[in-house]
């Protein structure tokens, strides 16, 4: 008679307690409590419509997490920008007290108690260097960037700790500065000029992602504190606009632009980009909150045609494990 060993190559393990979920996968074990044999599975990502909020945003920044989130700015229905703040607080989005200057893409990263914005535009296309930090309770205007900039910029790290690199201000810009709490300070630029990418990480480990050079991008670079670094890992499908969130080596991307609108979303897990579910929306420059590649907020965004700012919320669930007991039938 075939034993399992004779067809794997390998015994069964016996445990007397089975492993967590997610250690499990793609596991067989023997349980000598229960006496059954138990594998480990993993279930797909999934999108899920969430709590619509009290305002239409489109390029808004984003910061926090799927629980404690934060959304500010950007432009509103006609017409055109918002002072507009909300929290989320894993139930309800709730109005805040407003940002000091009326803007749209911008850069924004932190938390729902510490949170920064940088750059963005006006009414008119003008580029800003206004920087204004979130205490919980109210905007404060900060020290300006040494370059007003524009076009979703990227912002990553924390309120004494962060950088911004990317945007346009007439031409693509490849410049990179540090905010250390108090003031802007230039750093080593970036390989390739871009606008409209992707990020994720923070002031010493960070990824731009994508973007617009002459046309649209796949390429991805690295940055480590000191320098920036061309990955050999590029995305799957080059687009910009796209919404980033995560460490660098725990990366999500959904949504953006190719030459129309796209729903894809991408995980990075510091080697690969993996292709997963598509977003229920086709949604450009949305707000995204999240910190790693296994829960993200997508919020708001310009929904078209006719290129309407939105409401809409849609949530990443992680892949959901599970520990099944083998049966014969």
């Amino acid at each position: 008679m075939a034993t399992y060993k004779g067809i794997q190559g390998y015994t069964v393990q016996k445990l007397s307690e089975d492993p967590t979920a997610a250690e499990a996968v793609g596991q067989l074990w023997y349980n000598s409590s229960s006496g059954a044999f138990k594998v480990g599975t993993e279930g797909t990502g999934a999108w899920a419509s969430g709590t619509a909020m009290n305002t239409k945003h489109n390029a808004t920044g984003g910061a926090g997490t799927t629980t404690a989130a934060l959304q500010a700015g950007g432009y509103g229905p006609p017409p055109g920008q918002t002072l507009n703040s909300e929290t989320w607080d894993g139930s309800t989005w709730t109005e805040t007290n407003n940002m000091i200057g009326l803007r749209g893409s911008m850069g924004m990263t932190g938390t729902t108690t510490a949170a920064i914005t940088a750059g963005g535009n006006t009414t008119g296309g003008s580029y800003v260097s206004l920087s204004e930090t979130w205490d919980g309770t109210s905007w404060s205007e900060g020290n300006n960037l040494l370059t007003a900039r524009r076009t979703n910029m990227c912002v990553v790290g924390t309120t004494t700790a962060a950088i911004t690199f990317s945007g346009w201000n007439g031409s693509n810009l490849d410049l990179n500065e540090e905010y250390n709490g108090t003031c802007w300070s230039e750093e080593n630029d970036l390989n390739t000029a871009r606008r409209v990418p992707g990020s994720a990480g923070n002031s010493t480990a960070a990824l731009c992602i994508g973007g617009y050079t002459t046309g649209v991008v796949s390429q991805v670079e690295s940055w480590n504190g000191t320098s920036w670094t061309e990955t050999s890992t590029d995305i799957n499908v080059a687009k910009m606009g796209v919404n980033g969130k995560g460490t660098q080596t725990a990366t999500m991307i959904a949504g953006g632009e190719t030459t129309t609108q796209v729903a894809q979303t991408e995980l990075f897990d510091g080697s690969t980009w993996t292709e997963v579910a598509d977003m229920a929306v086709v949604a450009y420059s949305v707000g995204a909150s999240g910190g790693t590649n296994s829960g993200m907020l997508a919020c708001g965004g310009s929904e078209g045609p006719p290129q309407a700012p939105t409401d809409l919320v849609e949530e990443w669930n992680d892949p959901v494990y599970t520990i099944k007991t083998v049966t014969v039938s």
